[in-house]
């Protein structure tokens, strides 16, 4: 029924489904480890993070926990590279929030429920919503866990910065695309592999130095990698030239290789 040019259903007004909007939106992403690498764990659990702002709103996200199958010794071994499947997500669509959860071995084992509706005008909602889902993850991956891996510390870390806009826009506006590590890490594993993988022409590198509990950030330049790989701290190329992101070579190291120490997050917020 139709009354004073609106439309009515049993005496309520029928509401439009939500639509992400075109205008103004900016895209940015992020992935990191949730668990330790080598042979003692061939498969490995990625949280993989892309989001859309506008005037410091999230209203577009997905938040995908991957697995990555096949450790670093490996690809080292073969150069192939490890085989990665969505096992959980959470994603803003047409009118929900989805959540796509893998149930077996085949490219259609996936179960799809709509967990929360979304119309138009609740924008705000789909903001809210994203910290809801992510901080639902990480306490359910926090409950099949007895420690936090330090990785694990490392990506939540990350993102719980990265979601302020002081942070993203203000202190570190150049970084993007980034891969999430410990200073432990091996170069090869997260450069040439993790970071081609999710960001092919290229990101960041969030390195978390644990003894100080606090981040570097290297920029990786576009086609990095085991030979050459193009190191930046900040945006201008550095001094030392090309750096060789090899199994002999940590995350630490290359932070170290790069920074004067001058250009850190003064909080301390990965102890």
């Amino acid at each position: 029924m139709i009354v004073g040019g609106q439309r009515y259903l049993r005496g309520v007004t029928e509401k439009k489904p939500y639509k992400v909007p075109t205008a103004g939106m900016e895209y940015n992403e992020f992935a990191g480890s949730l668990g330790p690498y080598g042979n003692d764990n061939s498969v490995n659990t990625e949280l993989h993070v892309r989001y859309g702002v506008r005037g410091g709103k999230y209203y577009d996200w997905t938040i995908e926990l991957v697995a990555r199958e096949g450790d670093v010794d490996s690809f080292r071994a073969t150069g192939e590279p490890p085989v990665r499947y969505v096992m959980d997500s959470f994603s803003v669509e047409p009118g929900a929030v989805v959540n796509r959860v893998r149930t077996g071995p085949g490219p259609d084992d996936v179960e799809t429920s709509v967990v929360r509706q979304l119309y138009a005008g609740d924008g705000d909602l789909v903001d809210s919503g994203y910290d809801y889902f992510m901080k639902q993850l990480a306490n359910q991956w926090d409950a099949r866990h007895v420690t936090r891996d330090p990785r694990t510390v490392a990506t939540f870390g990350f993102a719980q910065h990265n979601r302020k806009a002081e942070f993203r826009d203000v202190e570190y506006p150049w970084v993007r695309n980034t891969v999430t590590c410990i200073d432990d890490d091996p170069a090869d594993d997260v450069v040439v592999e993790r970071l081609k993988h999710y960001f092919p022409d290229g990101g960041t590198v969030a390195v978390h130095i644990r003894d100080a509990g606090r981040m570097k950030f290297l920029k990786v330049g576009r086609g990095a990698d085991v030979e050459q790989d193009s190191f930046v701290s900040d945006g201008e190329p550095g001094d030392e030239g090309p750096l060789q992101a090899t199994g002999f070579t940590s995350m630490g190291m290359m932070a170290d290789a790069i920074y004067r120490g001058d250009d850190w997050i003064d909080d301390a917020f990965l102890r």
